[in-house]
Formats: C-alpha cells, sequence, structure tokens
C-alpha cells in the first residue's frame, strides 16, 4: 500500500511539474506547417486615452512590440505623432508600415506595385526579400500572459485601439477578448486579449547561428 501511494504521489508531482513547464505566453497549434509570403501594408489611426497617457517614444515601443509577438516583420516601423516635446499625451496619431505573413493564397489581395515600392523604400527591405515564400504556422498568442510585453492594467485604451484598428487587418483571429475599458479607471487585472496570429515557422539554420555567437 505504502509502494501505491508513494507512486500515486510521484505521478502527481509529475503531473503538476509538466503543467508548468507548458510555456504561458503562445503555443502552436495543431495544424499542418502554411506556405506563406509577405503582406506589405500601412494603417493608420489614432489614440485617444481617458486613463493612460503615453509618451510618443513609449507607445510606439510598445505597439512594436505587440506586433512583432503577432509576427510582423522585424523591420516593422510605428510612427506615433501628437506628443509636444514628447511628454505624455492621452491624443496621438499612429502610422504603422509592416509586412505581415499571409497564406500565399491571399497575395493576390497585395496593394498596387506603386504602393508597395513606397512601403518597402519605408521598410527599407530589399523586395526579393519580402517576395521569398516561407513555412508558417497558426500560433495561439495570449498577450496579457507575455513576459516580454509586460503588459499591464493601464493599457486598456492601446489594446483596446489595436483591436479595433489593427488586427481586423492583419491574418489573426481574435479567441478571447475581455477588453473592456471604462474611462479614468484603471482595472486591477490586465485585460485578456488571446489571439490565433499566423508566424513564421523558426529557422534551424538562423537558430543554429545564433547559438554559436
Amino acid at each position: 500500500m505504502r509502494d501505491a501511494a508513494h507512486t500515486s504521489k510521484i505521478t502527481f508531482l509529475a503531473a503538476c511539474c509538466g503543467g508548468l513547464l507548458l510555456p504561458l505566453a503562445s503555443h502552436a497549434e495543431d495544424s499542418a506547417p502554411v506556405q506563406a509570403g509577405w503582406k506589405t501594408q500601412e494603417i493608420r489611426y489614432s489614440y485617444t486615452g481617458f486613463t493612460t497617457a503615453y509618451d510618443c517614444d513609449a507607445a510606439e515601443d510598445r505597439i512594436k512590440a505587440i506586433l512583432r509577438a503577432l509576427g510582423a516583420h522585424e523591420q516593422t516601423r510605428v510612427s506615433a505623432q501628437g506628443c509636444t516635446f514628447n511628454r505624455p499625451s492621452r491624443n496621438f496619431f499612429i502610422t504603422i508600415t509592416t509586412a505581415t505573413p499571409v497564406p500565399v493564397a491571399d497575395l493576390s489581395k497585395t496593394p498596387a506595385q506603386t504602393s508597395r515600392d513606397e512601403l518597402l523604400k519605408r521598410l527599407g527591405v530589399a523586395a526579393a526579400k519580402l517576395d521569398e515564400t516561407f513555412p508558417a504556422e497558426w500560433k495561439t498568442v495570449e498577450l496579457s500572459r507575455d513576459r516580454k510585453l509586460d503588459l499591464e492594467p493601464g493599457d486598456c485604451e492601446l489594446m483596446e485601439g489595436l483591436r479595433d484598428h489593427v488586427l481586423p487587418k492583419l491574418s489573426v483571429k481574435i479567441q478571447t477578448d475581455r477588453v473592456q475599458c471604462i474611462p479614468r479607471q484603471v482595472s486591477y487585472s490586465t485585460p485578456e486579449l488571446t489571439v490565433s496570429a499566423l508566424v513564421p515557422m523558426a529557422n534551424p539554420d538562423a537558430a543554429a547561428a545564433k547559438t554559436k555567437s
């Protein structure tokens, strides 16, 4: 009986520890890799915060970090304008110039060539690089639990703006949306926003090179 109880305890502890080892912020879905390409686009919208003010540099960094977590190209550029002397502001304009993964079948919906050439100049990426196709995967990303993003309850209105104006234009499917901002009130918890995003699969050669360096 003691042996059985001891074995049972070990099994229980192993199960608990195994659960703790699961990734907190994101995990790949059980689906086959998708052949994808880069879609270039520019997104513009305005931020209005009744509760939280940001200086423009901080807003740019936060938004870019979120986009990168959702698979956007590393050369993605975010520009926030409207902060006087870069002091915290509750109202400013945001321009996002980015390239994001889309299934190859959807690449025909890209903007006109002239527009694309202009976007490539702003991104500083050679056209040949963005013309390449690559394997991608659908990944579930829990933004509020991503420690690298370090989102806080006060970021509710920033997340609300991304959800309403940016995510609908990306290869992103919203799974859980608990972003409910109350003007001039900060919640006790970070708003939950979980999405399924198409992200490039890790390149084994690049990963090996990083490890060596």
